[in-house]
């Protein structure tokens, strides 16, 4: 085949729907040619068991889908990325149960347009086949099928098969675009090898576009692989995008690696799914209450697992209702906002209901988070964008969202999401940090939550140091990190001195109504420790001197002491000799000097230099060695790097 572009003309993607033994496959074969029971136990049973594809034209597939009820996950990966169902029921058994189950989740997943075929119609008199219409009116009442054309057809007798093809085509061509959301997804939906050329993966691509040479993840695993050719509609193509239905040859992917469920996307957008916030509603015809933590088997996209459903509000989900809840997966899957998905009684296996992915990996749930939790979901249900947005952050983790995590979460078109980006980030709703070189953002919300463990974790440092000017913000950072991400600590101090609730000086954090005061005592020996060391100049008093001469105690010494260095005042040359910094100052005066007449200075002229003798000179040498004042050389000393500074 002629290698070309994907096609410009849109594809579409027909599914049926119905009871077993209901018609859906022969119909298929009548419209197509091809019979999509290709297995030898369809072929042996006579009933469809897995999903099979025909293709109509060019651009439009037919994916037939299992009636058995013991089958719904496979029926369920056959319709979740269909344009159009075709609605079967048989003129001899008119609505049965999977007639209703797969109405049920055909609503359920919102799929709009449709058409109802009355199959089998050779099989009966007007009368009866009246009847069934009536029935299935009834039926579709208050679904999207309700304004659907409703046909009749017979196989055996070609009664109606060439209107359906054409109403078909009319229809189709009624339905508008897909959205396509930008970043590249396709659920796996068949997996198989080609002698020569490896795995062969199948899909429909919902959201973005792939070439040829691209790389791909496989979600949820992870692994990253690259295209190595594509089809579509049997023809080689250079490009896919969404709604196009897709074989991907992938390089280096063995077959055991990869099966339905999988979801190839734009790499590095996604993770793997664990635990999703949705919207869920239970059928009026649900049958039984669902209870909070019960096991419920969940479907999304072409995959299947089990899960635990966590109803925040309430101990149980009526019939008919809809709520917030959790959902805790027993394994790994791919997600994302606004997915669909169907929930099924664990046993019996019975549809109970369905929802929309609203938040992925987001935080577990506990009672004492359910305002926290509430809120989220709140915004991120709510119309404007940028309350969607703000939704996306988590509140407890302070996790950044970088540009791509907000596409993701939000699927907004990318260049009206950076236009929302730059508004919020300008009216204080966002904040952004780089992080390991690449800009990420932090929501309001996340450094007020942020703040609020500032605040006491500040009043408490207050109360047990009256006299300090305040806690480091690297000890701020280190004492709040395991609770929050260390930007979002710092851009909360920001956010707090903005706020006028925090007061920074000199690395040093402090509340905005703190003023640091010590006791009538300590101030009296603080200026006169601090007078003591100025005035001993070059030979000041050892720290175990300076306790015994003012009575401290260890701890009130290093109190006062480090306020002084803090202020600048005094200085550690080493642990037990603190200099004040007027001497400093003047000692790299009087190396000054020296050095204009002098190349090198040795310990002894060093000492007649500070009039000090070896308890002093040897630290203070030491000292200006490691500060770059002085290089040592040999026995002597030459001017350091950072003399002149």
């Amino acid at each position: 085949m002629n290698e070309t572009t994907a096609s410009q003309h849109r594809q579409y993607v027909i599914g049926t729907a119905g009871h077993i033994d209901h018609g859906k496959t022969a119909l298929v074969k009548a419209l197509t040619g091809v019979d999509t029971d290709k297995l030898p136990e369809e072929k042996q049973r006579g009933i469809t068991i897995d999903i099979g594809f025909a293709h109509l034209s060019d651009n439009i597939t037919i994916i037939d889908v299992p009636g058995h009820e013991r089958l719904i996950k496979n029926m369920v990966a056959g319709v979740s990325t269909i344009d159009l169902v075709l609605f079967v029921i048989a003129a001899d058994d008119g609505v049965m149960p999977q007639s209703r189950e797969h109405l049920d989740i055909i609503n359920l997943l919102q799929i709009d347009h449709g058409i109802i075929v009355i199959s089998k119609t050779d099989l009966v008199d007007d009368d009866w086949l009246m009847l069934v219409e009536e029935d299935v009116k009834a039926l579709v009442k208050e679904t999207p099928l309700a304004k659907a054309p409703l046909l009749y057809t017979s196989t055996n007798t070609g009664k109606g098969i060439d209107e359906l093809r054409e109403k078909l085509l009319t229809t189709l061509s009624g339905i508008p675009p897909r959205q396509d959301f930008e970043v590249f997804r396709q659920p796996v939906d068949r997996v198989f090898s080609v002698k020569g050329f490896g795995t062969v993966i199948t899909g429909t691509v919902l959201s973005g576009k792939i070439a040829v040479g691209d790389e791909i993840e496989i979600q949820p695993d992870g692994l990253k692989t690259r295209v190595r050719g594509l089809q579509s509609h049997d023809q080689d193509v250079n490009e896919v995008r969404t709604g196009f239905r897709t074989a991907a040859n992938l390089a280096g992917i063995d077959m055991s690696n990869i099966e339905r469920g999988k979801v190839l996307v734009q790499p590095d957008v996604y993770q793997s799914v664990e635990i999703i916030n949705a919207r869920l509603s239970l059928l009026k015809s649900a049958p039984a209450p669902l209870k909070s933590n019960q096991r419920i088997r969940f479907h999304i996209h072409t995959t299947e697992t089990f899960a635990r459903v966590i109803i925040p509000e309430k101990n149980q989900l009526l019939a008919g209702e809809s709520a917030l809840v959790q959902l805790r997966l027993e394994t790994p899957i791919h997600a994302a906002y606004q997915d669909r998905f169907i929930i099924r009684q664990y046993s019996p296996q019975r549809t109970l209901g369905g929802g929309i992915v609203l938040q992925t990996n987001p935080f577990r749930f506990r009672k004492r988070y359910q305002s926290i939790f509430k809120d989220m979901l709140n915004r991120l249900e709510a119309e404007t964008p940028e309350m969607r947005l703000s939704g996306l952050f988590d509140l407890l983790r302070s996790t950044p969202q970088k540009l791509w995590d907000l596409k993701a979460g939000s699927n907004l078109p990318l260049g009206e999401l950076q236009k929302f980006i730059k508004g919020m980030v300008g009216n204080d709703q966002l904040f952004a940090a780089n992080i390991s070189g690449k800009t990420a953002y932090f929501s309001r919300g996340q450094l007020k939550i942020v703040l609020e463990s500032i605040l006491p974790l500040l009043e408490a440092y207050h109360a047990q140091y009256p006299g300090r000017p305040g806690i480091s913000e690297g000890e701020v950072v280190s004492q709040l990190e395991k609770r929050f991400h260390s930007e979002a600590i710092r851009k909360a101090i920001q956010f707090g001195i903005k706020q006028k609730q925090l007061q920074k000086e000199k690395q040093q954090v402090r509340l905005a109504s703190f003023t640091p005061q010590l006791s009538a005592r300590d101030s009296e020996v603080y200026s006169e420790l601090e007078k003591r060391y100025r005035d001993a100049g070059f030979t000041p008093p050892t720290i175990k001197e300076s306790i015994a001469a003012f009575n401290l105690s260890s701890k009130e010494f290093k109190e006062l002491s480090r306020l002084l260095r803090e202020e600048g005042k005094l200085v550690y040359v080493e642990e037990t000799l603190l200099f004040h910094s007027t001497a400093l100052e003047k000692l790299k005066s009087l190396l000054i000097d020296y050095f204009q007449k002098e190349s090198e200075i040795s310990v002894a002229a060093f000492k007649e230099l500070t009039g000090t003798t070896r308890k002093h000179s040897i630290p203070l040498l030491v000292y200006l060695d490691s500060n770059g004042i002085t290089e040592r050389d040999g026995d002597v000393r030459k001017p350091g790097y950072k003399f002149q500074e």
